[in-house]
Order: C-alpha cells, then sequence, then structure tokens
C-alpha cells in the first residue's frame, strides 16, 4: 500500500472519533435556556436539564404547552396565575413571556421532589422562559419589585386540571350532551302550552264518559 493511501485510510477513523467527541460535548451541554427579544444577546439562562425553548424543567413532558404572560399591558400580575390559579396535568411545559419590563419570578413554595427554581434574573419585554412541571402539588411565586403590589402566582400540577375538588355537579355538555339554551326554553314553553290546553279541556268538558262520572254520563 503507498504511503499516502495509508494516511488516507487512517484518517477516517480519526475524523469519525472527533464528531462522535463532538456530538457528546455537544449533548452533555444541552441545558435549558432562556430567550431574549431577538437582539441576539441573551438576558438569562437557567440551569435545568428540559428541553424546548427556555425549557428548564426535567421529562420529556406530554407535549402540551400553556402560556403564561408576564405582566401584560403594564399590569402587575401573572395572567394566569395571579386573579385565579393555573391548573395543569403533570408533564405539561409552561412558557413565560414577558409583556412588560422589570419582572422575575422567585419560587416561595412548592411540592418537596419538585426542584423549580424560577427565574431570578430581572427581564423585560420579549423575553420568554420555560420550565415542564412533573411533580403533583401547588407551586407558588412572585416577583421581586412588585410582589408588594400584588404581584404573585399559583400553579397547581393535578391530575384532574378544572375538575375542582371532589368532582363536584358537572354540566350536561360537560358529560358530552350537547345542549343549547334555546332548545331548553322552547321545551319549557312547550310543556306549559300542552298544560294549559289540558287543564282548560277537563275543566270545560269534564273527566272522559268511560269513568262514569262525566257530565255526559
Amino acid at each position: 500500500m503507498k504511503r499516502r493511501d495509508f494516511l488516507r485510510a487512517a484518517s477516517v477513523p480519526a475524523a469519525t472519533a472527533t464528531a462522535s467527541a463532538a456530538a457528546g460535548v455537544g449533548v452533555a451541554q444541552e441545558t435549558g435556556t432562556s430567550t431574549s427579544d431577538g437582539t441576539g444577546t441573551a438576558t438569562g439562562t437557567s440551569t435545568g436539564t428540559g428541553t424546548g425553548t427556555g425549557g428548564s424543567g426535567g421529562g420529556g413532558g406530554s407535549g402540551v404547552t400553556e402560556t403564561v404572560e408576564v405582566g401584560p399591558g403594564g399590569s402587575l400580575v401573572y395572567a394566569p396565575g395571579t386573579e385565579e390559579p393555573l391548573e395543569i396535568a403533570p408533564g405539561t411545559t409552561v412558557e413565560f413571556v414577558w409583556e412588560s419590563d422589570n419582572h422575575n419570578i422567585v419560587v416561595d413554595s412548592q411540592p418537596e421532589d419538585a426542584g423549580w427554581e424560577g427565574h431570578e434574573p430581572i427581564e423585560n419585554t420579549g423575553f420568554t422562559y420555560s420550565h415542564t412541571f412533573e411533580t403533583l402539588g401547588e407551586y407558588a411565586f412572585h416577583c421581586t419589585p412588585h410582589q408588594s403590589a400584588g404581584m404573585v402566582g399559583t400553579i397547581i400540577v393535578t391530575e384532574n386540571p378544572g375538575g375542582g375538588e371532589g368532582g363536584g355537579e358537572k354540566e350536561l355538555e360537560e358529560l358530552g350532551v350537547p345542549i343549547q339554551a334555546h332548545w331548553v326554553g322552547a321545551a319549557t314553553i312547550l310543556g306549559i302550552i300542552v298544560t294549559a290546553i289540558f287543564t282548560f279541556y277537563i275543566l270545560k268538558y269534564g273527566e272522559s264518559p268511560h269513568t262514569g262520572t262525566g257530565r255526559n254520563g
């Protein structure tokens, strides 16, 4: 074998090994990151191991994503989260989108095994941060600059989002029965009309002659 052919053959496994090593480093460094407003410089980095845009939660999740607006329209709220808790199923990814400036997410309480770190750096409009919630329970958080103004939030991870505690009574439509309000009203009016006609007939003509007590008997 010529020397040139020998060197060419030897270079192939070396290149393959180098590519494999580079791929391994890429996988090892893949962590959840937050994204900026598209100016080319990210303003925050999370430390979780989740995947997806800005992800910081563990696991691949159920593929469901919910959005929480941070300070929408300049208001000091998380929407949803402040006025009413956001209820989600385990494995749901929540994407926090900054709609105004100078906000963050500081975790107050969470289930024992959750390990959510929130996003404490102060960020501005256009910033996004995501986390996949796997552990059942209640998560409470706040915005440091605006906590005194009531900018707090709650996320509840439950097997039955929106079902409430204990189940409770459900509407027919929730059970899969298509009911329209105008049909209910029409049926009610029809029942009243039929009852009125029947009552009028009984009062005018008396009971059936077959009973032996009618006026024609």
